[in-house]
């Protein structure tokens, strides 16, 4: 995903001191975490730390204690964009980078957000992100992330979100790279009616070791979900994906599908789906599935006409596509980019 200064809102941060931001839109504030905490101490305490406990796990606390940075990204009442908000944030250094992002889409208010995050070649590092997402009533927040780490960073991203009555959350996660490791578990609580789709490509290269998975707590009545993840693992990458639905809400309806692809003889893979649910009225579904390309699919492609590699390619391309026209429009073109990487980096 490309990044730059001449759209009309972005957020830009490079390790722990650099920050740019802009908002031309209007209905739209932007600016650093920090700013927004000194600046607005009242309406930061709704927001600042308020699904996300800082004493959850080590990292959580490394975060609060090292948190520098981090973008605010408000969406005012009944804001409708189409043009995604861009945010990107650098690793450029050897170090840590802590920051601590809130988005807030209030009330009837629509936006996309389109972040990466990324490091410099062989530099150590490590990334704990915090985020901490508030989708109001009847608002839809689209977000998607796109990491491109390196063989020697170390990832730690800490997300939740809550979605008020009627809100909707769309989400779409892919990691390009080979991150020494990966670990994340965003969480996200619908309200009444809420929808939430959540959706991730995991391509594990390398001697990576990825743990990354998610849950979504159909608290409110007739709340609905679809949480989808496709991981491939090459070479001695160890992937492990994990999915949890749990309901409360009464008509709640959700389904989990966990799909892995093994590319290597060495490599490993994991798939955890779990459904679980306090009330008798709702309905949950999963699907699970770990394999290989099948050699068949491979010789019957070659068969008409396409070369092994090619066939290939459209095997993985198949595997990893998502339903594109669930994402508005400005984001199905980030998806194609990413779904073609993915499939180059997967020889």
């Amino acid at each position: 995903m490309g990044f730059t200064t001449s759209g009309r809102a972005y957020y830009l941060q490079i390790d722990q001191n650099y920050f740019k931001y802009l908002s031309r839109f209007s209905g739209v504030e932007i600016m650093t975490t920090g700013e927004f905490v000194e600046n607005r101490p009242d309406e930061a305490r709704e927001y600042y730390w308020r699904l996300i406990d800082p004493a959850r796990d080590k990292y959580t606390a490394t975060a609060a204690l090292l948190e520098r940075g981090g973008y605010y990204i408000r969406v005012k009442r009944n804001t409708r964009l189409q043009e995604p908000i861009l945010a990107c944030l650098f690793l450029s250094t050897r170090g840590i980078q802590a920051p601590h992002n809130i988005v807030v889409v209030e009330e009837g208010a629509e936006a996309v957000v389109t972040t990466g995050c990324t490091i410099a070649p062989e530099n150590v590092g490590v990334h704990i992100g915090i985020s901490e997402f508030y989708v109001g009533e009847r608002a839809k927040l689209t977000f998607v992330m796109v990491h491109s780490w390196n063989h020697v960073s170390h990832v730690r991203p800490r997300t939740a979100v809550v979605v008020g009555d009627g809100g909707y959350y769309l989400n779409y996660y892919a990691n390009l790279s080979q991150a020494r490791t990966l670990q994340s578990y965003p969480e996200v609580t619908l309200g009444t009616r809420a929808r939430a789709g959540v959706y991730s490509i995991i391509l594990g290269l390398g001697e990576a070791s990825i743990d990354y998975g998610g849950a979504v707590y159909l608290n409110g009545d007739e709340a609905s979900a679809e949480v989808v993840s496709k991981a491939l693992a090459r070479e001695e990458a160890r992937v492990v994906t994990r999915g949890r639905l749990h309901a409360r809400g009464r008509g709640s309806k959700g389904h989990l599908e966990c799909r892995g692809l093994m590319l290597s003889e060495k490599a490993y893979m994991l798939a955890v789906p779990e459904l679980s649910s306090d009330t008798l009225d709702a309905t949950l579904t999963h699907e699970a599935s770990i394999g290989r390309l099948a050699e068949e699919e491979v010789n019957y492609l070659v068969s008409k006409g396409f070369k092994r590699d090619e066939a290939v390619s459209l095997l993985v391309k198949g595997f990893i596509s998502v339903e594109e026209n669930v994402f508005p429009p400005k984001v199905r073109g980030i998806i194609s980019s990413v779904e073609k990487l993915v499939v180059e980096k997967s020889f």
